[in-house]
């Protein structure tokens, strides 16, 4: 159970600088619940940066440098809850990366061993840690081996709902194209975390466009549709709501530059 923030800019910059309240927010979340580990992937024109660390990114001052030092063009960021009993580890902290993608999760597929068949034999090999989100991440790299980044989305998806009798997908993937969003049906969080925990927002401006789990309160953002897989162009910015169920997008628009 985690707290999702993706972002991609049309120049370089930090999140910080854009989103100002928005990400001391986000922050704010580690002080209870999601306080596990934090994460950030953040790519400009030199390559990427990935920082991990299993301690509380609000009291964390590798937190702080890792997002104020990292000019960025794409990002996705990360804090964790752990659970299914599941180490607080750096083996076990988002983004996982592998090659040239970066992913985040937040939810939990409770049947962990049940995903690993959907796993290509080499890709198996290459697991370090414990995590449902590891393996969710190499389920979808398998199947992009054979589709597209969105079919691979809703074939993974389907699977996971056939293999496991809890299956939160929510997440973030980061490609050398998009940032890759999945929505999932808010309706499978747990009560205790309120019927809003897995719901999505996104904010467009003229030089941004972030996505966050909630927690906080926004001016001017948009929900994700539930069961939906958005795409953000990395150099244009436009932005694509496909559904997670078909084959047809539910939405497009193009942010003017």
């Amino acid at each position: 159970m985690c707290r999702l923030l993706g972002f991609v800019s049309r120049t370089e910059t930090t999140i910080p600088d854009a989103l100002g309240a928005d990400f001391d927010a986000f922050t704010a979340l580690s002080t209870t619940l999601h306080s596990d580990g934090w994460g950030l992937a953040s790519e400009n024109s030199v390559g990427r940066t990935h920082t991990i660390a299993a301690e509380a990114a609000h009291s964390s001052d590798r937190y702080a440098a890792a997002f104020a030092d990292s000019r960025t063009t794409s990002a996705i960021a990360h804090l964790r809850a752990a659970t299914l009993d599941l180490d607080v580890a750096e083996r076990n902290t988002h983004p996982f990366i592998h090659g040239d993608l970066s992913f985040a999760h937040n939810g939990s597929i409770r049947e962990i061993a049940a995903i690993e068949p959907l796993i290509d034999a080499d890709l198996l090999a290459t697991l370090r840690g414990e995590t449902d989100s590891e393996r969710y991440l190499l389920a979808l790299v398998s199947e992009m081996r054979r589709s597209s980044v969105v079919d691979a989305v809703r074939t993974v998806a389907e699977r996971l709902g056939d293999v496991a009798d809890e299956a939160s997908i929510n997440a973030l993937l980061l490609t050398p194209d998009e940032l890759v969003v999945v929505a999932d049906d808010p309706a499978k969080a747990p009560a205790f975390l309120g019927a809003d925990y897995y719901e999505l927002s996104y904010t467009v401006t003229d030089g941004y466009t972030a996505v966050a789990s909630s927690g906080w309160e926004r001016d001017g953002w948009h929900r994700v549709p539930e069961r939906s897989v958005v795409t953000i162009d990395r150099r244009t910015l436009e932005l694509r709501i496909h559904d997670l169920e078909g084959a047809s997008s539910l939405q497009s628009f193009a942010v003017a530059a």
